[in-house]
């Protein structure tokens, strides 16, 4: 017995040893088993390919950014091409848009004036610029929602040369990104050569009688100068410029003997044109000169009937200064004066212009020089306390140009 006793105890001992060894080796073989699942699944742990492209899928919620010009730029067209030109234009702002001297506007055609405006200019008939603006409906909530991503108006300009010229307007918010001045640089004569070669037509507005333009575009028609190769401009009638304020006035005596009537053309521009023609063989017979106001100094021709209905005047302008005067453009102006009985005036009314005809090139008389100006405007009827004045201003002192009373033609 006692030995099968001591048998017993040692039994019961192993059997506790191995309980309490078991559930240990089975922890330990689980952590060895979780620990080599974690290192053989570590390489598949690394950043998913998708996050790297994260930025991309952004970008693509964003508009890509307009192509137009903001501020000041000059634009150069070959003489081979029709540009469109890209504009930023904001609600509270204007864009003045400038063309070479060589070349002359034509055509005008907007397309929603709603949303831009071309200025109307009283000296269109002589301008090489459009100022455009923002119509009424620019700034309304559906065309600002298009701000800076695409363009909501056009305006198409053609010049005489034959150049076609496409503006589109892009609405914008800040004023920082409207286009203030553009300048449109070309040769003329490449872009008639050029027209030419593909059998196009130049020199637009020598097209006598052509059909009136929609009255969506502005056609406009200029009188003849020597600013162009073979140009030909159609009897039409400039619009007049009223008057600036003036302030030193001369009174000159237009009382001489009428010269010699003008054939029997009746035609404004080939009135002018003769008139022009004859003043310049006869240059001494301007004698008597208006005293002189910014270094300006008038003198004009007997008054001439052309028709029933219409005056011609030649107007003598000399620079007696050592430097060139620029002429206000549109100028000579002719306005009908009325005054009081104290010779004041209380009442001025611009005289429509049907035709002129100058020897000054660029609006600009050389120092020393004397340019002429042939005018035919329309006979006026006059009262007694009325008269007819003509001024001729330079760019420098608009506001107080140079003056000269007319005679009607049967004083």
């Amino acid at each position: 017995m006692p030995l099968g006793s001591r048998s017993v105890t040692i039994f019961i001992s192993f059997a506790l040893m191995l309980a309490v060894n078991l559930p240990a080796n089975a922890q330990e073989k689980r952590q060895r088993r979780n620990t080599a699942t974690v290192t053989t699944g570590s390489p598949k742990q690394e950043p998913k390919p998708e996050k790297a492209n994260t930025p991309a899928s952004v970008k693509l919620v964003e508009p890509p950014g307009a192509d137009f010009i903001s501020g000041e730029a000059n634009v150069a067209v070959s003489g081979n091409r029709n540009p469109i030109i890209h504009l930023g234009l904001s609600p509270n702002g204007a864009t003045i848009i400038e063309f070479p001297s060589a070349d002359r506007l034509f055509n005008i055609i907007p397309g929603n004036s709603n949303l831009v405006t071309i200025e109307e200019s009283p000296t269109k008939d002589t301008d090489r610029f459009i100022i455009a603006r923002p119509g009424d409906g620019f700034a309304s909530p559906t065309t600002m929602a298009q701000a800076r991503r695409a363009p909501v108006a056009s305006v198409i300009v053609q010049m005489q040369s034959g150049l076609v010229i496409t503006f589109l307007f892009y609405p914008v918010q800040q004023l920082a990104e409207q286009a203030h001045r553009v300048v449109v640089t070309y040769d003329r004569n490449e872009v008639e050569a050029a027209r030419r070669a593909a059998g196009l037509a130049v020199n637009l507005d020598s097209a006598i009688g052509a059909a009136k333009p929609r009255t969506t575009s502005m056609r406009i028609t200029a009188p003849l100068d020597s600013t162009g190769p073979n140009e030909i401009t159609p009897p039409q009638a400039p619009p007049s410029q009223a008057p600036r304020p003036v302030t030193d006035r001369s009174e000159i005596d237009t009382s001489e003997p009428p010269a010699k009537r003008l054939g029997k053309s009746s035609d404004p521009v080939r009135a002018a044109s003769l008139a022009l023609t004859e003043a310049t063989k006869t240059r001494g017979s301007f004698k008597k000169w208006s005293e002189t106001t910014h270094g300006l100094s008038l003198s004009v021709s007997p008054v001439r009937d052309v028709n029933k209905r219409s005056q011609l005047v030649v107007i003598a302008v000399k620079n007696t200064k050592k430097r060139p005067a620029r002429i206000v453009p549109g100028q000579p102006g002719i306005a009908l004066e009325t005054f009081d009985s104290k010779k004041r005036p209380i009442q001025i009314e611009a005289i429509r212009k049907l035709a002129v005809e100058t020897t000054v090139e660029d609006e600009t008389i050389p120092p020393g020089k004397t340019g002429y100006y042939a005018v035919v405007y329309e006979t006026p009827v006059m009262g007694a306390r009325q008269r007819l004045r003509v001024s001729v201003g330079q760019i420098t002192a608009a506001d107080e140009p140079a003056t000269v009373n007319l005679a009607s033609s049967d004083h």
